[in-house]
């Protein structure tokens, strides 16, 4: 028995099913990528977007690394998030939330192969947990979306998982930032 040859064929078949499901599309190529890329991409095109805006981007004292929040403007931290769509469903799965961290805001960031959607959480209005439920939740839309563990035992990091109608669309998105940080842009 040709061990390599019954992976290989397996692995064909598992691709041809993916690939029906998969659009094509201006960002067809996010596929490709692991998570952690597709977070560095997302925290990058945020950045970039604060510029091209002209917002404030504070600059973090050379001796301070961060981990519990990818961006400060105007003293508010701000943590990024991004997710691409599932294969089988509309839906998009924000993995490495923790809301102990010490951040004002969220930046979810929705990557399908055609478009790009993103929703912003303030963390003081919309956060909240249920100490009867012990359960831990953000406000989306008005509705309480539960955080839940990404792994068995796992308490530290949570995932919100969000379907598409959830997000907002992307051309909101400079004059929904130009109003929390109060400046101006372009």
């Amino acid at each position: 028995m040709d061990l390599e040859k019954l992976l290989l064929e397996l692995i064909e078949q598992k691709y041809s099913e993916v690939q029906k499901k998969q659009k094509s599309g201006i960002f067809e190529k996010i596929l490709h990528f692991e998570g952690n890329a597709i977070g560095q991409i997302g925290e990058k095109f945020v950045k970039e977007v604060f510029k091209a805006l002209n917002l404030v981007l504070d600059e973090l004292p050379g001796d301070i690394i961060h981990d519990e929040f990818d961006l400060l403007s105007c003293g508010k931290k701000v943590e990024i998030k991004t997710a691409r769509k599932g294969l089988n469903n509309n839906t998009f799965q924000f993995n490495g939330i923790n809301p102990k961290y010490n951040y004002d805001y969220i930046i979810l960031l929705g990557i399908t192969t055609e478009s790009v959607h993103y929703y912003i959480v303030d963390k003081k209005q919309d956060y909240h947990y249920n100490h009867t439920l012990r359960k831990e939740y953000i406000k989306v839309n008005g509705k309480d979306k539960q955080l839940v563990m990404m792994n068995p035992g796992n308490q530290v990091n949570l995932k919100l998982t969000l379907n598409l109608k959830e997000l907002k669309p992307i051309v909101n998105f400079a004059d929904e930032l130009r109003n929390i940080f109060g400046i101006s842009g372009l």
